[in-house]
């Protein structure tokens, strides 16, 4: 956040000097000014996603502020281009090598998920998801299969003020949902499951990430996001249909009768299929 803050901070000042105008057309200074740019940031981030993806949503925070300068608008929405381009480079690459390890995850684990009815909301906004689960290193069908467990993908605000992902240490407020307040959410629902991670790696083996997983960790996952009991190093889930419900192949179908809706794991199998069929 320093770096952001420092960024920000000295882009206003740079832009300070220059005079509102109605109708612009970049100059050759602009186009020197905008190359000088690029590259200190790119020297800043030095390849790193998370980063580029931090300048980017930065970038894009400043730019209603100056909209009513053309010049520093245009100065602006060339450099969240670029990063955003290089954020979009590195994301299908990364898609890319890690296909074949998500298709045989999927080949493994994919059979005996019940059908369910209810109308799926939760690929509406995929891609802001995944870029935000690619800038964390976190595996978009784990973001997703979560959203529709808490909140069944709904594009709202749950009346108990806890957000999309029913984070209780986080008042949302209720009913309508700004973009803004949606992506936070996500980014909060992140940093909240890594934070579990962190606290009990001593105890738990957690192997999540945008490239790969485990059985094992999602199980984890579910057990600390909605309570759950460690054995073995896994968290196991106090309530048992959150991680199965759907999902005919654990324990002979038990949690699959009457099913309603997906569990987290036949969730996370169906999104991930989707992915795959859609964007690698």
């Amino acid at each position: 956040m320093k770096k952001l803050f420092l960024f920000a901070i000295s882009s206003i000042t740079i832009f300070s000097g220059f005079t509102v105008t109605y109708a612009y057309t970049p100059t050759s200074q602009d186009q020197i000014t905008l190359v000088q740019l690029k590259n200190t940031l790119d020297q800043i981030n030095s390849g790193n996603v998370t980063d580029i993806w931090n300048f980017s949503t930065q970038i894009k925070k400043l730019q209603p502020m100056v909209a009513n300068d053309p010049r520093i608008t245009y100065l602006l929405q060339e450099l969240h281009t670029h990063l955003y381009g290089q954020f979009s480079i590195a994301k299908i690459k990364t898609k890319q090598a890690s296909k074949s390890g998500w298709n045989n995850f999927l080949a493994q684990y994919n059979t005996g998920i019940v059908a369910i009815s209810m109308e799926d909301k939760c690929f509406g906004r995929y891609n802001t998801l995944d870029n935000i689960s690619f800038a964390n290193n976190f595996p978009t069908a784990l973001t997703v299969a979560t959203r529709y467990r808490e909140s069944h993908c709904g594009y709202y605000l749950p009346k108990n003020g806890d957000g999309p992902f029913q984070i209780l240490a986080k008042e949302y407020g209720t009913g309508e949902i700004t973009e803004e307040t949606f992506t936070q959410s996500v980014q909060d629902f992140i940093d909240f499951s890594k934070t579990k991670y962190a606290n009990y790696k001593s105890k738990v083996d957690i192997n999540i990430s945008y490239t790969g997983t485990d059985l094992n960790s999602i199980i984890s996952h579910g057990g600390f996001y909605n309570g759950g009991t460690i054995s073995g190093r896994i968290v196991f889930p106090n309530a048992p249909k959150y991680v199965y419900e759907g999902y005919a192949n654990y324990n002979s179908g038990q949690y699959a009768s009457g099913a309603i809706r997906h569990g987290l794991l036949p969730k996370f199998l169906k999104t991930l299929e989707f992915e795959l069929n859609n964007y690698y």
